[in-house]
């Protein structure tokens, strides 16, 4: 109880001189990206993904406070054991030499653990566990659901994911050391049990991040800061498709007599456009086949055959024009997370840190898709 009271007056105190401290933000600077689990329909809803980056020179991460806009559905009644998505991460292990380490797992409810709890200083709703393997080994990361405080809650949050490291950096040996001396630089994980509104709007997801003073596993208040995610709801693919039929005629020879064949063909035209919330995308780039190949971007025409039909697709993948979480795996533009940085200019501080500096902003890139059956003509 007393390292508990010890540790919040520190936060206190340390949250009115933020804003001056500068020189703490060069060595943290944690990235926090928002998107869905997949690609969201008219009208909203479905699952998240929620991902996060640490630069591999910044101070090692000793807890992180994502908290979840209002608007936001959670399920907290999912039984124990419960499956709630799919993770990746990577991880710098000290004792391998600095190698970074691909992680996998799942996201799954856990049983309540007070010692985990009260280590993490936490009082939870429900605990979650991002089940990681590496090296032929598991790794346990405790995820805190927490209900917001009033405070949170009037500026707009319904709870806070919140999760605990352990420190990395400290001598092989302390007690409490991160396995494998790993410090985490990245993870991506889906969520089942929050799920996004279904009513338009743009919804801001913030975080706080305190790190480690390096190598020495206590707490640096002072170089806390915060970061958020962007969603502009519901991200939407419009596709509009027209034919026409075009015939054309051309005189040939046969058996020594003119005759006049005539062709028949289809054109069809395409156009397409993206919104979120009604309003152009940060970035979007749009491809559009027909029967599998090619036929152009946001918009064109290609002819069909007589009688022959295809169905058009336009792919747009949005807001993924600046980078994505490393998996540690291959390359999966599929599966990987992107997102489209907004930086710190857009980036509004909340009230509810106390003056802390706002450090940066992203959009969470998807990629969504509309299709249209062409029938050409005979």
């Amino acid at each position: 109880m007393r390292k508990t009271i010890r540790f919040a007056m520190l936060l206190g105190a340390s949250f009115a001189s933020l804003a001056f401290a500068g020189t703490a933000l060069a060595t943290f600077s944690p990235k926090l990206i928002v998107s869905s689990a997949t690609p969201q329909a008219a009208g909203g809803g479905g699952a998240v993904r929620i991902g996060a980056i640490v630069g591999a020179t910044d101070d090692p991460t000793a807890r992180a406070s994502i908290y979840v806009p209002t608007g936001y559905q959670v399920n907290t009644t999912s039984a124990v054991g419960t499956k709630l998505g799919d993770v990746t991460a990577t991880a710098a292990a000290a004792d391998l030499g600095g190698a970074v380490l691909p992680l996998t797992g799942e996201l799954d409810v856990a049983a309540p653990d007070a010692a985990a709890a009260a280590q993490c200083q936490t009082t939870d709703v429900q605990m979650w566990n991002l089940k990681l393997t590496a090296a032929g080994q598991t790794l346990n990361v405790p995820v805190h659901l927490v209900q917001a405080s009033s405070s949170e809650s009037a500026s707009g949050y319904s709870y806070k994911l919140v999760i605990c490291l352990p420190p990395p950096d400290v001598p092989a040996g302390t007690p409490g050391r991160a396995q494998f001396g790993a410090k985490l630089l990245s993870a991506t994980f889906a969520v089942s049990a929050i799920t996004q509104p279904t009513a338009s709007g743009d919804f801001r997801w913030t975080s706080l991040w305190t790190p480690y003073n390096p190598g020495k596993g206590t707490l640096n208040p002072a170089g806390s800061v915060e970061t958020q995610s962007v969603r502009h709801l519901p991200t939407q693919i419009k596709l509009d498709v027209t034919k026409k039929k075009v015939t054309t005629s051309k005189t040939k020879r046969v058996n020594g007599k003119k005759r006049v064949i005539k062709t028949v063909r289809t054109l069809v035209k395409f156009s397409s456009t993206v919104t979120e919330n009604g309003a152009a995308p940060g970035s979007v780039v749009i491809t559009t086949t027909a029967a599998g190949k090619k036929v152009g971007g946001a918009s064109g025409s290609f002819y069909l055959a007589s009688g022959k039909s295809a169905t058009v697709k336009a792919t747009a993948v949005v807001d993924s024009d600046t980078g994505n979480v490393p998996t540690g795996q291959p390359a999966n533009a599929a599966a990987d997370l992107f997102y489209h940085s907004l930086d710190a200019t857009a980036c509004v501080k909340s009230a509810i840190f106390g003056g802390l500096p706002c450090a940066d902003a992203t959009l969470g890139g998807v990629t969504i898709s509309a299709t249209s059956a062409v029938k050409g003509y005979k």
